[in-house]
């Protein structure tokens, strides 16, 4: 028996005393298909070049597998933003309605502060009272007398708003009996504070006027007085 005769009998006795799946076994299958064939380079190249897929094949699944990964995860639950410049933070002021405190005025509105209005009064209004006078036209005497006649006749009560507490009082006319007494203004719904306050100033001056008149009056009664009391006292006594 030759050489090459001894080879396919050895190969033979190899793959019967191995296991099946071991390792040795294949690699021995590989040696002996290597061997025998016909094309020992074909077969080892496509063998090489399914390694190669394999190889390549796992390589892709790893990096996806990675890549999936170490994407982080991004919740789709956001906060509210603060300082959302859409929010008011509450009910505006609307007109008459004080904004002495920061209050943010409605739409329109203007924060009226500063002459006239007192410190700490201020209030929001779509026409805030302006003292300029440069601001002014059409000016016209006012007879303060008059303004205080119709100041004594005006109906002066306490109140409270309907949406006010029970405990809450104000004091102060109707707006329509203002209207109707000073004429002031375009509306009978409201009294504008500047009117208000340019109404209680004439009085005051009217009233000034009177108090002025009546002390004049006074001294010229009691200077009388005081001249007849000397010229009584200048008499002689009574004859028995």
């Amino acid at each position: 028996m030759s050489f090459k005769q001894r080879v396919p009998i050895c190969t033979v006795l190899l793959v019967a005393c191995c296991a099946p799946g071991d390792k040795n076994t294949s690699a021995s299958t590989s040696a002996t298909t290597g061997m025998t064939g016909g094309s020992d380079t074909g077969t080892q190249g496509a063998s090489t070049s399914t390694s190669a897929t394999a190889t390549s094949s796992a390589a892709t699944t790893d990096s996806t597998s990675a890549t999936a990964t170490s994407t982080p995860t991004t919740s789709a639950t956001t906060g509210p933003t603060s300082g959302d410049t859409g929010s008011t933070g509450g009910a505006c002021s609307k007109q008459t309605e004080p904004c002495n405190a920061g209050q943010q005025c409605c739409d329109g509105l203007t924060c009226c502060a500063g002459v006239p209005v007192p410190r700490g009064e201020e209030f929001c209004s779509d026409n805030c009272p302006i003292s300029d006078r440069n601001a002014k036209a059409d000016l016209r005497p006012v007879d303060a007398g008059e303004v205080l006649s119709r100041v004594v006749a005006l109906d002066i009560t306490t109140w409270r708003y309907k949406h006010d507490a029970a405990e809450v009082r104000h004091l102060g006319p109707m707006a329509q009996d203002f209207k109707a007494a000073f004429g002031l203004w375009n509306t009978d719904r409201m009294i504008f504070p500047l009117d208000a306050a340019g109404v209680s100033l004439a009085a005051i001056q009217g009233l000034h006027r009177r108090l002025v008149a009546a002390e004049a009056e006074n001294d010229e009664l009691r200077a009388r007085l005081d001249r007849l009391e000397r010229r009584l006292a200048a008499l002689p006594p009574a004859q028995p």
